[in-house]
């Protein structure tokens, strides 16, 4: 899938076999690793990761959601820093969710585009089972949710399901299955379920009861990291009981491994887990917006 162009004026890297020199410096265009490398690392320098590690691993510290909750403004802050002011550095939550309603209802939070089609999908967030709602739900996952919605047209229910160790992943899915049926019974022509690392794990949990799935950087081996009594006996269907499937895969990812479902429409991303720039994370949202519209 097409990507996005961006540029960046860099006057102090060094110059490359046959590049001329010119006085103030030389215009070149960064690949996107290169932006990629540079927006973390000036990520990392300034905002080291907290400790993600889940409850049942001696962890489970708040900072966690706060640091996914700050993300987007700091990415949108440190690109402007180390990729350029005259490039459009904004996040897809910002550009494509200008006509969007939103209504709250027993389920979860109901985004409507301004002309939605019989087209529905259910969509889960990260979090690895344990985290992922309150600030970072609001102020990092549900403004892409509410982009698909925009772009694709497709009625998005995205849900807060409960999280572990209060909850297993059996009163997850349960949350996840009653927002499809209500899909369902608002006349949904299709449902999909899209989610996001540990969401997509859920999601895929899910296969059976939908049209189509999307999965973005799926962490599938977060469900068999849950102890036992948590995961409930659950495990993921074999792929080849998936409905049509996107798998959206970062190449830099460095929590989940990359998934291979040899049906799978695929798209890769130069992306770490949590963090890309912004121009990428507008094509990965675009991208699973134009999924969405062809289920």
């Amino acid at each position: 899938m097409a990507k996005e162009e961006t540029s960046a004026h860099d006057p102090h890297r060094p110059l490359e076999e046959g590049q001329e020199w010119h006085i103030g410096g030389s215009d070149r265009q960064l690949s996107e690793p290169e932006q990629l490398e540079q927006l973390a690392s000036y990520l990392e320098a300034h905002y080291p990761l907290p400790d993600f590690r889940p409850p049942w691993a001696g962890g489970g510290s708040p900072a966690a959601d706060r640091y996914c909750a700050l993300l987007p403004d700091r990415i949108t802050h440190a690109a402007m820093m180390v990729l350029g002011a005259g490039v459009d550095h904004s996040l897809p939550g910002t550009k494509f969710t200008a006509e969007i309603t939103r209504h709250d209802s027993e389920v979860g939070a109901i985004f409507v585009p301004p002309t939605p089609t019989g087209r529905w999908a259910v969509s889960l967030h990260s979090g690895g089972w344990w985290r992922g709602n309150g600030q970072a739900l609001e102020m990092q996952w549900r403004p892409e949710v509410a982009a698909a919605a925009q772009l694709s047209g497709t009625t998005l229910i995205d849900v807060d399901y409960p999280l572990a160790p209060e909850h297993t992943v059996d009163e997850m899915v349960a949350s996840v299955r009653r927002a499809v049926e209500h899909a369902r019974a608002q006349g949904a022509e299709s449902v999909t379920v899209w989610g996001y690392s540990s969401g997509g794990a859920l999601a895929a949990l899910l296969s059976k009861d939908v049209d189509a799935l999307a999965l973005t950087f799926p962490d599938f081996a977060a469900l068999g990291n849950l102890p036992d009594t948590l995961r409930a006996g659950y495990e993921l269907p074999a792929v080849d009981s998936y409905p049509r499937t996107l798998v959206q895969t970062a190449l830099y990812d460095e929590v989940a491994s990359p998934v291979t479902i040899p049906s799978a429409e695929r798209a890769d991303y130069v992306s770490q887990h949590r963090i890309s720039t912004p121009a990428v994370a507008r094509q990965r949202i675009i991208d699973t917006a134009e999924f969405l519209k062809s289920v």
